[in-house]
């Protein structure tokens, strides 16, 4: 029975990086795909709101948040139809209706 235990934590723990490393290609995959053209437009404030949007969406990928699609995540934020990136956690990348957690 301890055999079987220690396999199944063994399995889990293997099975983690494999999210987290699709997490990071998402994510790097979006700063690298970004349009230059559009990103040099936007003003500081906006490249920070983008970063900082980013990094949270990074988090809650690699955190297991079983909402989240990073893959979903990533094109709706490199999506013009937010006026504010950080406004992605209000439309549904988490699910119908948005985050719970989001600040309404």
């Amino acid at each position: 029975m301890k055999r079987f235990a220690l396999a199944i934590i063994a399995v889990g723990a293997l099975s983690a990086p494999a999210v987290a490393a699709d997490c990071a290609k998402d994510y790097k995959d979006f700063w690298q795909n970004l349009d230059r053209e559009k990103f040099a437009k936007k003003s500081a404030e906006q490249i920070a709101d983008l970063s900082r949007t980013a990094l949270r969406g990074y988090d809650a990928c690699t955190a297991g948040d079983e909402r989240f699609t990073a893959d979903n995540f990533f094109k709706q934020l490199d999506s013009e139809r937010y006026a504010k990136a950080s406004d992605i956690f209000n439309g549904d990348a988490f699910g119908p209706g948005g985050s719970p957690n989001a600040k309404k």
